[in-house]
């Protein structure tokens, strides 16, 4: 049985890309309660990396494993939490639910390209990809492992960083309903 959190206001958890995008004014969660936003270089304990340097460090030199245990470790200790992640940190979020069980009540990724690795979650979950993404994942993982999965026309990876991408509203509005749907 999944648990609920009723009992106190659901909060997000954002962890942004490995450029630390987007911006706080531009991200999905503006105007929703937040608990915290990270970016993937504090996690790691690697605030002096940023962008390929940052991403080299996860996935080859052990960052992405220091970053999903130190998830777990925040979400463990803190109230009831719906993941945000952008690109690598919704990465990051995936990887801490699958492979160390963290009690997240719901996980919205955008543009997360390496969840094409990944299987499927026991919690609720949406995923957003830009048509024109090159590391978006297949269609059939698209169709079988995310619970919602959006693919935007016309779209590419850091779409989520461009304040005048027109699906940005609508994503903020559906961000909202599953901050209270995932919770009920």
């Amino acid at each position: 049985m999944r648990p609920t959190c009723l009992d106190s206001e659901p909060r997000l958890l954002v962890i942004t890309d490995i450029h630390d995008a987007p911006s706080r004014d531009l991200c999905l969660s503006h105007g929703l309660p937040l608990h915290a936003r990270l970016s993937l270089g504090e996690l790691c304990v690697r605030v002096d990396l940023q962008g390929e340097a940052l991403h080299h460090h996860l996935f080859h030199n052990g960052g992405m494993e220091l970053a999903v245990q130190r998830l777990h470790t925040l979400i463990v200790n803190a109230p009831p939490l719906i993941g945000l992640g952008y690109s690598a940190g919704g990465t990051a979020l995936w990887k801490a639910v699958a492979q160390e069980n963290a009690p997240l009540f719901g996980l919205m990724c955008v543009s997360s390209t390496r969840l094409r690795d990944e299987g499927a979650l026991p919690i609720p979950n949406a995923v957003i990809f830009g048509e024109n993404d090159p590391g978006r994942p297949s269609q059939e993982w698209m169709e079988t492992v995310p619970q919602i999965a959006t693919l935007l026309p016309d779209t590419d990876h850091a779409f989520y960083a461009d304040g005048t991408h027109p699906a940005l509203p609508d994503l903020r509005k559906a961000l909202a309903r599953h901050l209270a749907n995932w919770c009920s």
